[in-house]
């Protein structure tokens, strides 16, 4: 059997994956300008480059244009109550459906996915948490069979990385968020996709409750 060979990450989505990973953690500020020359001189690249990667980013409504150049996006409180509307009913229905088909194998890869998440943030990395996080929510989707909910999903991950980022670095979410996806994981375990949902639900509320506070400050 032939495996899949691993595609090797071009300097463009190197420097893509940092300038994006730099706004949804807050080290390129909402409404900051994006100096080309700036970013070239600290990534090491070229001005194309930074061009195709602001493109990009710009696709995915992270980074916006006007006639003073272009700038990091501001998240509205409108489209913070969309996204997080979105997720209720993606994540939910990947979860229901996890629940309905949970094997003790899927159950093992969410609680291992949910250790590391846990670890991160009580050692307060909340980068690599957002990482193992992203791996935590594929694996639910894919498990689901709903691949093209992921890919959804995935065209806004990098403004859920900033909301998520935000309401991880508080204290109060890096302990709730954490217990509300165990009752999650818990409930797929016993096979009860209402409870399941029901928490995915929670969940999801008290995240955008905690996210829209965060964005007005």
């Amino acid at each position: 059997m032939l495996e899949k060979v691993e595609k090797p990450k071009t300097l463009k989505d190197t420097a893509l994956e940092q300038l994006r990973l730099a706004i949804m953690i807050g080290q390129l500020a909402p409404g900051q300008r994006l100096v080309e020359r700036t970013i070239c001189e600290q990534l090491g690249v070229s001005r194309t480059v930074v061009r195709e990667c602001i493109r990009h980013l710009e696709s995915e409504h992270l980074v916006t244009f006007s006639a003073g150049g272009s700038s990091v996006a501001v998240l509205e409180s409108d489209e913070i109550r969309q996204i997080y509307h979105l997720r209720a009913m993606l994540e939910s229905e990947a979860v229901r459906h996890c629940a309905e088909q949970a094997s003790p194998e899927l159950v093992e890869l969410l609680q291992e996915g949910l250790i590391q998440i846990r670890d991160n943030l009580h050692a307060g990395d909340v980068v690599e948490a957002l990482a193992h996080s992203y791996a935590f929510y594929e694996r639910l989707f894919v498990t689901a069979g709903m691949t093209v909910a992921w890919e959804l999903t995935e065209r806004l991950n990098g403004r859920i990385g900033r909301l998520r980022f935000m309401t991880l670095s508080t204290k109060e979410r890096s302990v709730k968020g954490p217990n509300n996806l165990q009752d999650i994981v818990n409930n797929i375990a016993k096979g009860d996709s209402k409870a399941a949902v029901k928490a995915c639900r929670k969940h999801i509320d008290e995240a955008c409750r905690m996210g829209l506070h965060l964005n007005q400050q």
